[in-house]
């Protein structure tokens, strides 16, 4: 998940990837290809669709690449990779755009440097903000979360900070609602048993933890009105986001929230060559990949619009794309 279900579908993109491969240009700008190496790819939890994505990535790379190889190491969540490019533990992963913004700018947690050493190399897709609550709940927005329990995902993933800035801006104080952490699957539960009275997920949809929970009596809530319009003046990076009618059942109406991208991050020290070829060899197959893969709405004039600096290896694969569209 894209802390919680994106990217689900991977298999056909295990295949197509590996058969896509990435023909390197013959220019002389062209950087050095370096010497045998391994690269550390951090993943979201198994099961996870950060966890397959990851996977499948490293099955087609080291296919394409016989003198690189991916090394898969499982995170757990949008903060746990930013932490590990940071302090050099891996070299790239898959993190959420208001994780990456705050961990580069030092607001990530209070009196924290900033994240010097993430950049970027792709945006990939929008992921909605989805609060879920049990059928028969009073609640009917966010406001009405105060004094409630709410699952907010597991400790080392983005939904966390996403919640509490939602939280502020609809004037929900800190410590007026009792958060969980806890994995989104284990949410599910917590909120059929009565345990917590909501719980939020950031994730493509139709999102499995959600159709989970309504199939056992659970309903979507919107996050809309003006708080959100205030919200995204002071980060840019939230966008507004519609969860159409009919995508989960019982579900007559669209749902309107809010959306982080998903993005794909390195470090600032992966080589030039690695970071282009990663990142070409990624959009060479999106063509391929079948429309109901959970990349089908992926905007691909966006992909290098990424909150914190692109890594060069990526930029220059993004200029190249516009010189020979």
């Amino acid at each position: 998940m894209l802390e919680g279900d994106c990217f689900r579908p991977v298999a056909m993109f295990a295949v197509v990837l590996a058969v896509g491969g990435a023909a390197i240009s013959c220019a002389a700008s062209q950087p050095e290809a370096p010497k045998s190496r391994k690269i550390r790819l951090m993943t979201g939890l198994v099961g996870s669709g950060y966890y397959a994505l990851g996977h499948a990535m490293a099955q087609a790379y080291a296919k394409a690449h016989a003198t690189a190889e991916l090394d898969v190491v499982e995170g757990s969540g949008s903060v746990s990779t930013v932490e590990a490019i940071q302090s050099g533990h891996v070299d790239l992963g898959f993190t959420l755009a208001d994780v990456a913004y705050l961990a580069f700018a030092g607001r990530l947690s209070g009196g924290q440097a900033g994240f010097g050493r993430i950049r970027g190399l792709s945006v990939l897709q929008l992921t909605p903000l989805q609060l879920v609550v049990r059928t028969e709940s009073p609640i009917r927005g966010v406001p009405d979360l105060k004094g409630r329990s709410v699952a907010v995902g597991p400790t080392g993933s983005g939904t966390p900070f996403t919640v509490a800035l939602v939280l502020r801006a609809f004037g929900v104080p800190q410590g007026a609602v009792r958060t969980v952490a806890a994995p989104f699957k284990e949410g599910v539960n917590l909120l059929r048993s009565g345990a917590v009275d909501a719980m939020f997920l950031n994730a493509t949809y139709p999102a499995e933890n959600v159709r989970d929970a309504i199939a056992a009596g659970a309903r979507l809530v919107s996050i809309a009105g003006a708080p959100v319009s205030a919200l995204r003046n002071e980060y840019p990076f939230f966008r507004l986001a519609r969860i159409p009618a009919a995508t989960y059942a019982n579900q007559p109406e669209s749902v309107y929230t809010i959306g982080t991208d998903a993005l794909m991050v390195c470090r600032d020290d992966l080589e030039e060559f690695t970071a282009y070829e990663l990142t070409k060899q990624f959009f060479d197959t999106l063509s391929a990949l079948p429309a109901a893969d959970s990349l089908r709405l992926m905007n691909l004039d966006s992909a290098p619009a990424t909150p914190i600096p692109l890594h060069p290896g990526a930029a220059r694969y993004f200029r190249e794309r516009e010189l020979f569209r």
